[in-house]
């Protein structure tokens, strides 16, 4: 039976090359993204997100199998903290209740190697209390990728506790994560034509073999947490990054 499945972020990159995946599968995408698809919403904005899952329960007929949340900003500003995390969180929290009308509800959202690095616990803490008001009056960032780095940390711990929580896991709705490393995007090639740039991101990105890996690589492991074939995973993070996270952390964590 045909499933039907959300992809944010759609329009291109990551979140275009899942929804193709996913359609081959047989199965319907309903693709969401700022300025185009099924659904075009701004996600930064309270009003925007209320709205997407407003027509989230119109277009999908209130029944939702799973969905997929790829639509981000790398920097930004205050922008970052509202569409990376409440534009992650505030959409599967809104659709729950169609998730829990599908035989084998998945929700898959998107990690980073940044939220392996040090975060400002208090910013993280905000962002996990749901402190939109205080949030929204935050001004510039004190310095590049501090936003980022808070909500990559505030969606893994979301993911996390949702997981194994009652009305998520408890309620057969398996919740994880994937994080990509270096992928060849066309925002990513312009950066690593310039040798500065290439060997900062290069450096940042340590891997166990010297290949860009591909959206279409990516897009293969998130249909695959999107499906009932990974039923059996919950509250997983998958580093598909060539080893950047292996390397990075070593046999420590156990």
């Amino acid at each position: 039976m045909s499933r039907t499945i959300v992809v944010t972020g759609a329009a291109s990159g990551l979140g275009a090359a899942t929804a193709d995946a996913i359609e081959a599968d047989g199965d319907r995408v309903i693709r969401l993204d700022l300025r185009e698809g099924d659904i075009a919403v701004d996600l930064s904005s309270r009003e925007g997100r209320a709205e997407a899952v407003a027509e989230i329960q119109e277009v999908s007929g209130a029944s939702l199998d799973g969905i997929v949340t790829w639509a981000g900003l790398g920097s930004g500003g205050v922008q970052t903290l509202l569409v990376n995390y409440f534009g992650t969180v505030d959409l599967i929290e809104g659709v729950r209740e169609l998730l829990t009308r599908s035989p084998q509800p998945r929700v898959v959202v998107t990690s980073s190697r940044m939220s392996l690095f040090p975060a400002d616990q208090a910013l993280v803490k905000q962002l996990l209390d749901h402190d939109l008001e205080a949030i929204e009056q935050l001004g510039d960032e004190p310095e590049q990728s501090f936003y980022y780095k808070a909500t990559k940390t505030a969606t893994a711990k979301w993911m996390r506790l949702h997981a194994i929580a009652p009305e998520w896991g408890g309620a057969g709705i398996k919740v994880n994560a994937i994080a990509p490393g270096l992928i060849e995007t066309p925002m990513t090639r312009s950066t690593l034509d310039s040798p500065e740039y290439a060997k900062f991101l290069l450096d940042m990105h340590p891997q166990a073999e010297d290949v860009l890996s591909q959206p279409s690589e990516i897009a293969q492991i998130a249909r695959f947490l999107a499906s009932p074939a990974a039923g059996i995973l919950v509250g997983q993070c998958l580093w598909a990054d060539r080893g950047t996270e292996a390397i990075e952390r070593g046999d420590d964590i156990w």
